[in-house]
């Protein structure tokens, strides 16, 4: 599948954690990790029923070059991107060290 050139800037962020009275590791917001170029593709309304039918959801792909760093992200980090946040599901090599794609769902406002 063919995706536009990479036009849009999004920020991926990893979170951040604080160490309690206890000594516990809790979560404490988002820090930024990386601003890289990427291409937006939303996801179709058929790719979308076919993922509900195995209960796995996706509104768009995000790609962006291939970097070490980049390469480092999981579905632990989130994509901010036009204001919102989304939750990556999904981190895919196309190519050998070519370009990373990050399949994402949209968090709702004031969800975590």
């Amino acid at each position: 599948m063919r995706i536009a050139q990479r036009d849009r800037r999004i920020l991926i962020l990893k979170a951040a954690f604080t160490e309690n009275e206890a000594g516990e590791q809790e979560a404490a917001g988002w820090d930024e990790f990386a601003m890289p170029w990427a291409a937006y593709q939303p996801v179709s309304d058929g790719e979308r029923q076919r993922a509900a039918a195995v209960e796995q959801k996706t509104d768009a792909r995000f790609q962006v070059l291939w970097t070490a760093k980049l390469a480092a992200v999981t579905g632990a980090f989130r994509i901010r991107f036009q204001g919102d946040d989304w939750r990556i599901t999904g981190v895919k090599e196309i190519g050998y060290r070519d370009r990373l794609e990050f399949t994402a769902w949209r968090l709702v406002k004031g969800a975590d």
